[in-house]
């Protein structure tokens, strides 16, 4: 009993995974039917963005989404398929009609096995009591399933059966539902005449279709189904002969996307090798210079146009990490020590915000004076203007709740507004004389007569370059305040910097400043842009104040080391030991602007510096070999920044990387060939059609199979015709996408030779393929021309067999290394095509 219960609960288990199943198909088939139906793409779309497929291509191509977006819309033309869907419901109908009749036989034996179940329910539940419940719900359940079944047979049996075995009845029935169907098609003929794309055999077609199932299903017996089979094949028929012509223009769209997405993957993917290969020459050319560097010593050579970026890599952070650390100072002991740092970078920091606004209050105001209509009314705003500045430099609101002063620590304050105008302080204000007038009420007393208010304009402009003054005055005692309590230990920050393995921070000092002469001398010798000299001469300057500090330690360490005795030393001599440190860090502070530009001072100077030379040293071709000249023009700033990053980190990591990326980015265009080449091989073939003017023929066609099998090594060159035909009908069997079906071709090709150049150009990136069998006879004659008119153009263009067979006779290279060279030069020629031309372009007209 138990298994009798297990096998019921099993069916039911089955019925419900089934009802489960044919609702997720419902949902596929919807889901797929929808995207089909879109036609806004296709799988033969995937070539992504490419720099040779611009605007142009981009708006062919949205053309060709359109055009496949109207043809899916003209083939489902609801009043096309007006009476196909009126016949194809009248047939449904019936079908379930017929279906109704079949299915009776089925409800019987099921009707037949009811009792059994409810009786084996019965006796088990005479021996399971415990079960009561759920045996019940069965034989409740099977008891109203018997109900329903003899109601439905008892039906068919007395309203259907005895019709259908009736001949009579059903010539009748045929005969009714003849009508029935003709009256439909009558019906859908006016939506017919406003279909303009299908012709009426097709209409035709359908009908004959429907009528010829209508009398398979009611005027023959139940035994056959040759009828409904025959209903079904004519339906297919004319369905085929509709859409045929619909399949054909989207076959033909969908031959332009992948023509175009074939050629913008390849590019893609060759590009990427060769901007690795590039990182790897970089990379290679940035190690032999420091193998030379280090020869000489370390020494910049104004011949080495890779001096700069080594600079800018090397020495440049070097000084900048030794700048952080004198910026961050020490680190705090104990949470006393961090409270007082923080105190005095607090009042430091207060300083130079409260300075920001007092620029921006004087600024305003002097717009304001320029608009005043009157002389007095500028005079009065002059006054006003001298009381905000002198309010901000005696304490004034705007440095924040500092108690410590820098203005005041290097002027009095009494004398601040005189110093701004520039005139001495009158005795009147000085106390000397009475009556003791304030400044202001001095001036408002004076205004008119002193000559400087005449002109208020002129005297504001006097009073900004005067407040910058006492400004860099107060920035030397912001500098000198922070240094003392700040950075305690003044000789540990100078000592670190003199000690590293490499290079030292007065080394590094030392190589800027030689490389910053060097920088000139080019710039005057190629005549470079002099506009950039006077900060070069200013960081040259400042560099040489802090190395002559840097002489000052040195020299008292030199004399201190003379000594014999050091106990003897006088208290002017252990205080001129500590100035000097102290005063290397205060020159530092003022020349590299630390407290303001933090860190960043000298290597934002250096990369506009090292910038410009490189641009220099690139359109003057100053010791650059060909292929580094055209990579720097094409690439710009790019290819500098490349190598920057190519040294940022461990050279053996670097090398590892880019090792790894050409091994992959290989692996990517092998697999691309095993995807693609066929495809390839066709659309090149197609094109050369084009291009010819006319199609293959079949001997054409097959010539071409016998010569790829002789490429292949599947046949030998002095083979019979004949004797190879059944191996050959297998190698085309095998490449049957590389072989286009013979007249597929049509149109001629535009006057400009496009079918022409893009045949070429797939060509030349077919070069990237290990195996050329079957390109290589319809690319021998392909040459990709440079669209640069001149007389040595030639240089620019791109043959196919030449690029085939280039440094397999290199010299002074092994031939393992020929054919490496041989590799890299195919998949990249496309991309150093590009690349030359447009440094052609990019150096049109100039003489350097």
């Amino acid at each position: 009993m138990a298994r009798l219960l297990l096998c019921i609960t099993v069916s039911e288990v089955k019925m419900a995974r089934n009802k489960i199943l044919m609702a997720t198909s419902v949902l596929l088939i919807t889901l797929n039917s929808y995207a089909g139906e879109s036609g806004m793409s296709s799988a033969y779309s995937f070539g992504g963005a490419c720099a040779s497929q611009g605007v142009w291509t981009q708006t062919a191509l949205a053309n060709t989404q359109e055009l496949r977006r109207i043809t899916l819309q003209l083939r489902d033309d609801p009043s096309c398929k007006a009476l196909g869907a009126s016949v194809q419901s009248a047939v449904a109908s019936l079908e379930d009609q017929v279906k109704m009749i079949s299915d009776t036989p089925q409800r019987a034996s099921r009707l037949s096995q009811l009792p059994n179940e409810i009786s084996a329910l019965r006796n088990f539940l005479i021996s399971s009591p415990d079960m009561k419940g759920q045996v019940l719900q069965l034989m409740m359940n099977r008891s109203i399933e018997s109900a329903t079944l003899g109601a439905q047979v008892q039906q068919d049996a007395t309203s259907m059966a005895s019709g259908m075995t009736d001949f009579n009845t059903r010539l009748q029935r045929g005969a009714n539902t003849g009508l029935q169907l003709t009256n439909q098609v009558i019906d859908s003929i006016p939506l017919l005449e406003e279909c303009l794309t299908d012709s009426s055999s097709t209409a035709f077609g359908n009908y004959i279709a429907a009528a010829v199932k209508v009398v398979s299903s009611f005027a023959s017996s139940g035994e056959g189904g040759s009828g409904s089979n025959l209903a079904t094949t004519i339906s297919k028929i004319t369905g085929v002969m509709r859409n045929g012509k619909y399949a054909s223009v989207l076959k033909k769209l969908n031959q332009q996307e992948f023509t175009a997405s074939m050629a913008c993957l390849m590019e893609v993917t060759t590009e990427s090798y060769c901007h690795n290969r590039d990182g790897m020459s970089l990379f290679q050319k940035g190690m032999e210079d420091v193998r030379v560097r280090s020869e000489d010593n370390n020494k910049v050579t104004p011949s080495n146009p890779f001096a700069g970026y080594y600079v800018l890599n090397t020495h440049v952070p070097n000084v900048t990490k030794w700048l952080q650390k004198i910026q961050i100072g020490v680190d705090p002991k104990l949470p006393t020590d961090a409270e007082f740092q923080n105190k005095i970078l607090q009042e430091v920091t207060e300083f130079y915000k409260g300075v920001k606004v007092l620029l921006g209050d004087y600024n305003t105001a002097v717009i304001t004076i320029k608009s005043m209509p009157t002389l007095l009314a500028k005079q009065n705003a002059v006054l006003k203007l001298i009381g905000q500045i002198e309010s901000s430099m005696n304490g004034g609101s705007r440095f924040g709740e500092s108690k410590t002063n820098f203005f005041t620590m290097s002027r009095t304050p009494i004398t601040i507004p005189f110093d701004l105008i520039g005139m001495p302080t009158p005795d009147q204000v000085l106390g000397k004389t009475f009556p003791k007038l304030a400044y202001d009420e001095w001036l408002q007393a004076n205004m008119t007569s002193l000559p400087m208010f005449q002109d208020p304009v002129v005297l504001a402009e006097t009073i900004g370059n005067n407040m910058k003054q006492i400004v860099q005055e107060a920035n030397i005692s912001a500098i000198e305040y922070f240094n003392k309590w700040y950075i305690v230990d003044k000789s540990a920050l100078v000592n670190e910097s003199m000690i590293d393995i490499n290079y030292t921070v007065k080394d590094s000092l030392t190589a800027i400043n030689q490389y910053l002469e060097h920088f000139k001398e080019r710039s005057a010798k190629y005549d470079g842009d002099a506009s950039i000299l006077p900060a070069v001469v200013d960081t040259q300057v400042r560099i040489k104040k802090i190395l002559d500090a840097y002489q000052r330690v040195e020299n008292q360490g030199r004399l201190l080391a003379q000594k014999q005795d050091l106990s003897h030393m006088t208290p002017e001599q252990i205080d001129a030991m500590s100035a000097n440190y102290e005063a290397l860090v205060n020159t530092v502070y003022a020349e590299f602007n630390v407290m303001l530009s933090r860190s960043g001072f000298l290597a934002n100077r250096m990369v506009n510096f090292v910038y410009q030379d490189y641009i220099l040293l690139v359109k003057n071709k100053v010791n650059f070999t060909e292929y580094q000249q055209e990579l720097f023009v094409s690439s710009g700033m790019a290819a500098f920044d490349k190598m920057l990053q190519t040294y940022n980190g461990n050279p053996a990591q670097i090398q590892n990387d880019l090792n790894m990326g050409l091994r992959i980015n290989l692996g990517n265009i092998e697999a691309l060939e095993a995807l693609l080449k066929n495809s390839v091989i066709s659309a090149v073939a197609d094109l050369k059609q084009v291009e010819n003017g006319k199609p293959d023929g079949f001997f054409s066609r097959y010539g071409r199979i016998l010569q790829d099998m002789v490429d292949d090594k599947e046949v030998s060159p002095a083979h019979n015709i004949f004797s190879v035909l059944p191996k050959s009908l297998y190698y085309w069997f095998k490449n049957s996408d590389r072989y286009a079906a013979i007249g597929s071709t049509s149109g001629p090709q535009s006057e400009f030779d496009d079918a022409r150049y893009i045949r070429s150009q797939m060509c030349i990136q077919g070069l990237a393929f290990v195996n050329q069998t079957g390109l290589q006879n319809l690319c021998q004659d392909a040459v990709l021309k440079s669209p640069i008119p001149g007389a040595d153009v030639e240089k620019y263009n791109v043959s196919y067999a030449k690029e085939l067979h280039r440094n397999l006779n290199a010299a002074e290279v092994s031939k393992q290394m020929q054919v490496s060279l041989n590799r890299s030069s195919r998949i990249c020629a496309f991309r150093d095509f590009n690349r030359r031309n447009m440094v052609l372009f990019m150096t049109l007209g100039k003489t350097k």
